[in-house]
């Protein structure tokens, strides 16, 4: 806790940089060998249960995120006593949601086949696949969960970043040639829980030698308790509104169409979420950062600061987008060996760029709610985002399959999550009008759109067709926009201090 903020930041940014690299590299190449070896259905499976499972995390209600806020005050007074008791209370919680998720998981066996529309590879079992995918989740909630929280609390989520990296990696190569030389789904999966153990005892191995003064021993104050059960309640709706954007696309899209859409819905969701886990990483640096700043830090200094943030963060986005809009279609062409059916059409391309960008415009705006823990003042739009997103994706999946459903996400997330999210930030803790804040991110949003028109209008004359020339068009995309971006911006007032951090 010596460092500064900034050390801190870039130190974690780095850390989870190399993890999320690793972390699209290697998946794609799994992903890439499912398909071709075994079948687009197999992959459609491991969607689906991984959505399941993703709902069924709901059980864990948010009390991770809630104890890492109630840790930046004691953190920051060095009140090990209280941090202790935070920690013990972390730790028993986590080990009643394992048991609610497994209760709740084998439950939902009997219905398992009513979610699937269409074929099933005849030598699988699901049964038998949904469970393994069951224990993986269950025991990751067992096995020293808590020391992830903790180490995040600390500004130490660089150590949780380096042990994922070399046990996913250790674990993805397993995969990978227990595929090509079996071709069996099952083994593939069965390393999975091995790479989930392995994980969480080096967490508890490095977090007792870093921090060994902190062990789970004490309990919470009333005071702390009854506010911590006040924050809980409300990420619980958060949580639920967040996984029924992230996971019931796959299950609707199963039950609506079948699994080969699933698997091409999923296969654009990966390239998106692969991109958009740069963001994450980043934002999940900053967020200890953060929240050490609103503890010691003006409002003024703490305003200016978001500002900052965000003109970096949209500058990037931007950037991204453009890149995604020019490059999804060829790129997946390539991937998919010029199979049709397994792409989107150029519409269906273009939501998940917007996707892209609207979900990014909430990153600055979380790392301020988050570090606040105004979970509690945002309880009702998070009940109305779940309720709408649900609402819309059947609705306008029904009328226009995966683009009603991704219509419904975007909707969703403009007008109940960041909308209503910002006004409490600003409401609450900036305490001044949110005008500013929103006509930047109006001139950010219009500068990219210009500027992906103008750059698609570019690479056009770029011939397509082949890895040689998309790797071609691919350089002109990045090179065009990031100079269309920089003279856009180069009389920003944050412009400067974006070179600046960028030439260190």
């Amino acid at each position: 806790m010596s460092r500064t903020r900034t050390q801190n930041t870039i130190r974690n940014f780095s850390s989870g940089l190399i993890k999320q690299i690793l972390n699209i590299i290697l998946p794609f190449i799994i992903r890439t060998i499912v398909i071709y070896y075994l079948g687009a259905e197999y992959q459609g499976l491991s969607g689906l249960f991984t959505s399941i499972l993703q709902m069924l995390s709901l059980a864990e209600l948010g009390f991770s995120t809630a104890v890492v806020f109630a840790l930046y005050k004691p953190i920051s007074e060095k009140n090990t006593d209280l941090i202790c008791a935070l920690v013990n209370y972390l730790n028993k919680v986590y080990k009643i949601v394992g048991i609610v998720v497994l209760g709740v998981g084998l439950a939902l066996l009997p219905f398992l086949g009513q979610l699937i529309t269409g074929y099933v590879p005849e030598n699988i079992n699901i049964y038998i696949l949904y469970l393994i995918y069951l224990f993986n989740t269950v025991i990751s909630y067992w096995l020293f969960a808590y020391k992830s929280a903790l180490l995040t609390a600390m500004q130490r989520e660089d150590i949780v970043s380096n042990i994922q990296t070399v046990t996913t990696v250790s674990i993805r190569v397993i995969q990978i040639i227990f595929l090509m030389l079996f071709k069996n789904y099952y083994v593939y999966i069965l390393v999975m829980p091995i790479g989930t153990i392995a994980n969480n005892i080096f967490l508890q191995i490095y977090s007792h030698k870093l921090f060994p003064q902190i062990i789970p021993n004490g309990k919470v104050p009333n005071s702390i308790r009854e506010n911590l059960n006040k924050q809980i309640k409300a990420l619980l709706i958060s949580k639920i509104a967040d996984t029924a954007r992230n996971s019931l696309d796959n299950i609707i899209i199963s039950s609506f169409i079948g699994l080969s859409a699933v698997a091409v819905y999923d296969n654009y969701l990966y390239i998106y979420s692969g991109i958009r886990g740069f963001f994450l990483v980043l934002v999940s640096a900053m967020q200890a950062s953060v929240g050490n700043s609103l503890v010691e830090e003006s409002v003024d200094k703490n305003y200016k600061d978001l500002n900052k943030f965000t003109f970096f963060i949209m500058f990037f986005t931007g950037w991204c987008t453009v890149c995604l809009f020019c490059l999804y279609q060829p790129f997946m062409q390539i991937w998919m060996s010029g199979n049709e059916k397994m792409l989107l059409s150029f519409s269906g391309m273009s939501l998940f760029c917007i996707y892209f960008y609207i979900i990014n415009m909430n990153n600055t705006v979380n790392l301020y709610l988050h570090g606040n823990g105004f979970y509690w003042q945002c309880r009702w739009w998070y009940i109305l985002e779940a309720v709408m997103n649900l609402c819309l994706n059947i609705l306008l999946g029904y009328i226009w399959k995966i683009n009603g459903i991704l219509i419904a996400t975007i909707i969703t997330l403009f007008a109940f999550n960041f909308m209503p999210r910002t006004a409490v930030i600003f409401r609450d803790y900036f305490k001044r009008d949110k005008k500013e804040f929103l006509l930047n991110h109006f001139v950010y949003f219009i500068v990219t759109v210009a500027i992906a028109v103008i750059t698609a209008m570019f690479i056009s004359l770029i011939p397509t067709g082949g890895l040689i020339k998309f790797v071609i068009k691919s350089i002109a995309v990045a090179f065009i926009s990031a100079i269309l971006f920089i003279i856009a911006y180069r009389k920003n007032q944050y412009f400067a201090g974006l070179t600046s951090i960028l030439s260190q």
